[in-house]
């Protein structure tokens, strides 16, 4: 399930107080997506869902309402799709290369952790031993 998934459940159980059937026709998806969508959902406790009293014959109506972490998620999700990644191609080659890099590291059974803080502890050494030349 996408984040985008959990959003628009979101959206449209926090705007009214509303059913599986209300949600179905609200996003037009299948009912049976709803529902699996609605059981992950409440299992992560981003909604809650409750038995609506009254109802009739069949199944058992169910009111489905935001909790306080659901409206936190979604909030959280608003403000992250306001920022948009932006990235050049160099920097998507780069991160490709580097990737490459690292996989070849740890083929050659070599821990790429390592390997950078043995590189940054040299590049500490540098600058402290730069410092110290130019105060003398």
């Amino acid at each position: 399930m996408s984040s985008d998934q959990r959003a628009q459940i979101l959206e449209a159980a926090a705007s009214t107080a509303s059913g599986v059937r209300d949600l179905t026709r609200t996003l037009k998806w299948k009912t049976s997506n709803v529902v699996g969508l609605l059981r992950k959902m409440n299992e992560e406790q981003l909604i809650e869902i409750k038995q609506v009293a009254g109802s009739k014959r069949g199944r058992p109506r169910k009111s489905v309402t935001c909790t306080p972490l659901g409206f936190e998620f979604l909030e959280t999700y608003r403000k992250l799709r306001t920022k948009p990644l932006r990235a050049r191609k160099e920097d998507l080659d780069h991160a490709a290369k580097d990737a490459a890099y690292a996989s070849r590291l740890v083929a050659n059974g070599h821990s790429p952790f390592q390997i950078f803080m043995e590189l940054n502890t040299i590049a500490r050494n540098i600058k402290v031993s730069s410092q110290t030349s130019e105060t003398v």
